[in-house]
């Protein structure tokens, strides 16, 4: 069956992909076996380092044309798209700098040996459609900087950005097969996990997709990285810059159309400051510009799929008869393609069936905390621990409660986002292994112990 893409402002089909054969699946794992052995054994460290600035470089000047087939397959403001593709630049030149110093040979004092970090050999990604061109790219930059090659199954609704990947990567001068496009639906995934030339598998995506390829790898004595869902906390302490917490807790939530992992989901408030921060935070949420997101005045475009409006009308629905009130928006736009308006919802128990989910569509839910440990309690209060956000003047209260979040990334005075510099992760529901930073660039290795005697 044909892979459709959809432009979700308007609900055209904007074009179908015939799905690979299982002989087109087998040709393309046997080339990205050969791959390997080429890109590991015969292209040396810096040769890779030096293919990343080219990627580097064609994502720059491409920028706009990549960025424009992001918002036409997704949905996402012009704008975000196009940074969402520099974005990917600045990641590959980060690691075509810093990649090999990640990836150098580690003495150990005491010992005369090393660790040397090996490549592994294929890797199967699963992609999701939220950030097509920078959630790829972020795990394929470093993965190929260490000398493994790729396969990646991407988004159904996002074809056309899988083909551009596949061609930019080649353009780049990559080898034939280091990176390879599997345009298959789910059901040949479990297949592909466990065939024995597959090294490792990585997910970005939902939990339970991520612990069903989890379950299939490990039945097969395999690696996998799972990145997974979130609901992200964001705690609000009576001694913030309220101003600032307002404007960057709408951004946390409404950003990327509010379709992220590492979105502020749940927005905790000291009791002392909470009307003056629900007032303010519903004032902006409710002013987003929405629209067509080719319109550089659009703050929120339409959801990435009709699915998504589906499951958020249900949510909404499930929190109001669970006790929350909607202050504001909470119903989905009559017009043509995918649109739901900033939704804001508060008075929700914690313990509410809906607060225990995650939600991926805009709609952001407020709760009061009367203590420190009372909100740090909240804060965890979910199967999730992807990040969290604290807002305080207080430094040793901002070091308190970030030691007892549970979370991959606590920030402070900020809002979560990712950077290549970092490692990007999360605990419990949320996944286990790193992307990014130094600890990124080693995750899809072997660290080969060399003992010398």
């Amino acid at each position: 069956m044909d892979l459709v893409s959809r432009n979700p402002a308007t609900g055209e089909v904007i074009a179908t992909y015939p799905a690979h054969t299982s002989d087109d699946i087998e040709r393309r794992i046997a080339a990205s076996v050969a791959a390997t052995k080429h890109w590991s054994k015969t292209v040396p460290l810096a040769a890779r380092a030096a293919f990343l600035v080219r990627l580097a470089d064609l994502l720059e000047a491409r920028a706009e044309s990549y960025g424009a087939l992001i918002t036409r397959e997704m949905g996402k403001p012009l704008k975000e798209a196009v940074a969402e593709v520099n974005k990917s630049a600045l990641g590959a030149r980060h690691f075509a700098e810093r990649g090999p110093d990640y990836l150098a040979d580690a003495p150990i004092e005491g010992l005369n040996a090393f660790v040397r970090h090996a490549p592994l050999g294929p890797i199967f990604a699963i992609m999701p459609w939220n950030l097509p061109f920078w959630q790829v790219l972020r795990f394929f930059i470093p993965t190929a900087l260490a000398g493994n090659s790729v396969l990646v199954k991407h988004s159904d609704s996002v074809q056309g950005c899988a083909q551009a990947l596949e061609q930019l990567i080649a353009d780049a001068g990559a080898p034939e097969g280091l990176y390879q496009n599997l345009a298959i639906r789910r059901g040949a995934v479990a297949a592909i996990v466990a065939d024995p030339r597959i090294a490792a598998a990585t997910v970005t995506g939902s939990t339970e997709a991520g612990r069903a390829v989890a379950e299939v790898a490990g039945a097969h004595g395999k690696k996998v990285v799972l990145e997974l869902g979130g609901s992200d906390p964001f705690l609000v302490f009576e001694d913030a810059d309220l101003d600032r917490a307002v404007d960057f807790a709408v951004l946390s939530r409404f950003a990327n159309n509010a379709q992220s992992c590492i979105a502020a989901k749940r927005t905790l408030v000291a009791d002392g400051i909470y009307d003056r921060f629900e007032a303010a935070f519903v004032e902006k949420a409710a002013a987003l510009r929405v629209g067509d997101p080719m319109d550089p005045e659009t703050q929120l475009g339409p959801m990435a799929r009709d699915g998504v409006v589906v499951e958020t009308e249900r949510q909404v629905a499930a929190a109001i008869a669970q006790g929350g009130r909607v202050l504001t928006g909470g119903s989905r736009l009559e017009r043509p393609g995918n649109y739901y308006p900033p939704t804001v919802i508060a008075e929700l128990p914690h313990d509410a069936p809906v607060v225990q989910e995650e939600v991926f569509g805009p709609v952001a839910m407020l709760f009061r905390f009367d203590s420190e440990d009372a909100a740090v309690r909240l804060a965890n209060q979910t199967e999730y621990g992807l990040g969290a956000t604290i807002w305080t003047g207080d430094p040793d209260r901002a070091a308190r409660v970030a030691d007892d979040l549970d979370a991959g990334a606590v920030f402070i005075n900020s809002f979560v986002r990712s950077d290549p510099r970092a490692p990007f992760g999360g605990v419990k529901a949320s996944g286990f292994g790193r992307e990014l930073g130094a600890i990124g660039a080693r995750e899809l290795t072997n660290a080969k112990l060399v003992f010398i005697e």
